[in-house]
């Protein structure tokens, strides 16, 4: 059976929730940097809880060092196993042109800025409203610092995280409902939260 690899860039995306992966055929892993020092409890307890995952500390420091440890992980591995999947997880636009790349070889890539972009990641769509929005604030709490400011991101977000998606009028519903609960404050196009971490 194919493997599938996901690369994290810790230096660009340090707030990830792993839990779509816990108890999935996915390889995790995760990048840091020669000089990074630190990394959240939490993701690393979440790290812990997986059945393949490793960390990769990088050598040496320098514009775009990381990244380039991560393209060499990948060919590494694909020559290896031709039929694996990677997907990147990083906000930083400078591997796409490399995505481009190894499709045109035939090599599956993508780049994520989380885990739930991954269309086989997504979540069922719960049972009822409140499974729903519990499953959107469980979400949106995993993200650390990273979650949506602007109210369109928000919407995008929420959309995008079940497998069947939401319709426009469903993702307003849960806007409104996450405004409700008090799980969320909108002032004009900004998004402030509330959040308690739920497990």
């Amino acid at each position: 059976m194919a493997k599938n690899y996901i690369l994290i860039d810790y230096e660009n995306v340090k707030a990830i929730d792993l839990g779509p992966i816990v108890d999935k055929p996915y390889h995790l892993m995760v990048f840091v940097g020669a000089s990074q020092h630190k990394i959240s409890t939490d993701f690393a307890m979440q790290v812990q809880n997986l059945k393949a995952a490793e960390y990769v500390r990088i050598s040496g420091n320098g514009h775009n060092a990381l990244d380039f440890h991560i393209a060499y992980m990948i060919g590494r591995l694909a020559e290896r196993e031709p039929d694996a999947s990677f997907h990147i997880v990083s906000k930083d636009r400078g591997f796409d042109p490399l995505i481009t790349y190894l499709k045109a070889s035939n090599i599956k890539a993508s780049r994520v800025g989380d885990l739930f972009e991954i269309r086989a990641l997504r979540l069922p769509k719960a049972v009822g409203d409140d499974g729903i929005i519990d499953d959107v604030v469980r979400n949106l709490a995993g993200r650390g610092s990273s979650k949506p400011r602007k109210l369109r991101t928000l919407a995008s977000t929420i959309g995008s995280l079940f497998k069947d998606g939401l319709s426009d009028d469903e993702v307003q519903s849960v806007i409104a409902r996450l405004q409700a609960k008090g799980h969320i404050v909108v002032d004009q196009e900004k998004v402030s939260y509330n959040l308690r971490k739920r497990r």
